[in-house]
């Protein structure tokens, strides 16, 4: 699932489905994503302006029955 969020440079597309992680940046509103590609085993760490809570209602939204 591709959920769009904000970096400092604007609009990035992350791929959910290879987040292992995220947590809320202390004393921060900005959520810090790890993901994982099996594949080549490549880990990214990046940082989004959207609150963990923000993106956890995102991925509700999406998974929900339409």
């Amino acid at each position: 699932m591709w959920l769009e969020l904000h970096d400092n440079n604007g609009p990035i597309f992350v791929n959910m489905n290879l987040v292992t992680h995220f947590q809320r940046v202390e004393g921060q509103r900005r959520t810090t994503l790890v993901t994982f590609a099996p594949k080549n085993a490549d880990c990214v760490t990046f940082q989004v302006k959207e609150s963990p809570d923000e993106i956890m209602e995102m991925l509700w939204e999406e998974d929900r029955p339409r």
